[in-house]
């Protein structure tokens, strides 16, 4: 059956396009102001300035995805997860934003539990570490890996101010094997999307390598590893092909990614696609 909107001319499905672009910017900004709260009297100006602003900033450049960004630094508290800092016109409000992917964190909230080990391999600023932080508590472990360095210090920051006891923060770039440098490049503002694997970035900078394997090393069981890396997910699961089956469940970014996913089938994974960009992979059980 052909697609409605196939039927629409040219002159019709741009502007609807674009009307939907709109809205779907407008709901992630009520999503802002329904989780995040300033830290501070002065945080909260910040936050509520571009708030009030959305309806005008929402319509800039449709064709393209637009983050929710502050104009200065501040400080906002995640409904339910922690306390965060955000730099200004950054991609940071949108990855401390409770629910900004939902059918992950609620498997994350669904697979572990107190005293369980969790990876965070691409760590960010923390979003994931924190969450896991609380859900592991204080008999868990959580492993929180991070390749850029001015990224990786406000990682620690996080940590640190959220009583993230039981999070060990290891600065580098999961590859198959550790000890070399790579370029990874950096999209000027968008911290989250830094990669080994892909070009484009408006910065390059010398990381070195580290391996799973390697790093977890003392960590006999695993329950969840959380997977975003930009385009370097294979590689890092190659850096712990040899202890892959002490790890019960992966979540990871899949846009595509067949070759990821089959070589997660092949060592014992079920994978099953959470949304459009990830998919969740469970170790069978032998019958």
């Amino acid at each position: 059956m052909q697609n409605f909107k196939d039927i629409l001319p040219v002159t019709i499905r741009r502007p609807l396009g674009k009307l939907r672009a709109a809205v779907r910017r407008l709901k992630i900004w009520l999503h802002v102001r329904k989780t995040l709260t300033g830290a501070t009297l002065d945080d909260s100006k910040v936050l509520q300035h571009a708030i009030r602003r959305s309806p005008l900033t929402i319509w800039h450049n449709l064709d393209q995805w637009q983050f929710p960004m502050v104009e200065d630094d501040c400080s906002v508290i995640s409904k339910g997860i922690g306390t965060f800092n955000v730099r200004r016109r950054t991609d940071d409000l949108f990855h401390v934003l409770p629910m900004q992917e939902p059918a992950v964190e609620t498997a994350i909230r669904s697979i572990l539990r107190p005293g369980d080990t969790f990876v965070d391999a691409g760590a960010n600023i923390g979003f994931y570490t924190v969450l896991a932080s609380q859900l592991a508590g204080g008999d868990g472990h959580v492993i929180a890996f991070e390749m850029v360095p001015t990224t990786a210090d406000i990682l620690r920051s996080h940590v640190k101010r959220n009583d993230c006891a039981n999070v060990k923060v290891i600065e580098g770039a999961l590859a198959e094997v550790s000890g070399k440098t790579l370029k990874a490049t950096i999209m000027s503002g968008k911290s989250g999307q830094a990669s080994i694997a892909r070009s484009g970035g408006t910065t390059e900078i010398d990381v070195e390598t580290v391996s799973l394997a390697e790093q977890l090393a003392d960590y006999p069981s695993i329950r969840l590893i959380k997977m975003d890396l930009e385009g370097a997910e294979l590689g890092a699961l190659k850096g712990l092909e040899v202890d892959l089956g002490k790890v019960q469940a992966i979540i990871f970014e899949n846009r595509g990614a067949e070759d990821v996913v089959t070589f997660i089938e092949e060592h014992g994974f079920e994978v099953t696609r959470l949304d459009g960009n990830n998919a969740l992979a469970l170790r069978k059980r032998h019958s």
